[in-house]
């Protein structure tokens, strides 16, 4: 299986969405109004200064939260990729479970070119591993990996357990490479 890294050698400075810390955004949607483009801006540069600047996860989720129905479709799927990569944690599933399956157009921005493209040649079913705490129950965790040495060395850095499943395509929805943990997400 080959993966593909994100391609950063096209991401624009003179983009409106532009980000050094995180691989925000690198498509700009032609097909938005100049007023929605810039509305989108707006939103993604506060959203950059709480996430990247400030630090400040919880905030950043509930921004994304207050300003969603504010945000095109592309940029609703962007962000939310990248709240997830930022924000995410056991106890942020259920909010995230929730955004993921918005029924918005263009959800395949929610991953990069180059991560769609891996998805798409992965051979299914496919088995993925998941870090977890065993003393949650049912595990909430909507992040898994297929590198099964990346999970164990994370469990072990965290004291957690190891679990594996197969999973088919239509189970899979998105995979990741921007973490280094290969992830997968299964809602």
């Amino acid at each position: 299986m080959i993966i593909l890294p994100p391609n950063i050698k096209n991401t624009s400075p003179d983009s409106p969405f532009y980000n050094e810390q995180s691989d925000f955004t690198r498509r700009i949607p032609t097909f938005l109004t100049e007023r929605q483009r810039m509305r989108d801006s707006r939103i993604v540069q506060r959203l950059i200064r709480i996430c990247d600047e400030e630090k400040d996860y919880r905030k950043g989720i509930d921004y994304f939260k207050e300003k969603m129905r504010l945000m095109s479709d592309p940029l609703y799927w962007e962000a939310l990729r990248t709240v997830w990569v930022l924000c995410e944690n056991t106890e942020t599933s259920e909010e995230f479970r929730s955004m993921m399956k918005s029924k918005r157009r263009c959800r395949n921005w929610f991953m990069t070119p180059e991560d769609k493209t891996s998805l798409d040649r992965m051979q299914f079913p496919l088995t993925v591993w998941r870090a977890y705490d065993p003393s949650l129950y049912p595990d909430p965790g909507l992040s898994w990996t297929i590198d099964r040495n990346w999970c164990e060395e994370y469990a072990a850095r965290k004291g957690r357990a190891v679990k594996g499943r197969t999973v088919t395509r239509e189970e899979v929805f998105a995979y990741i490479s921007r973490r280094g943990e290969s992830e997968i997400i299964i809602l």
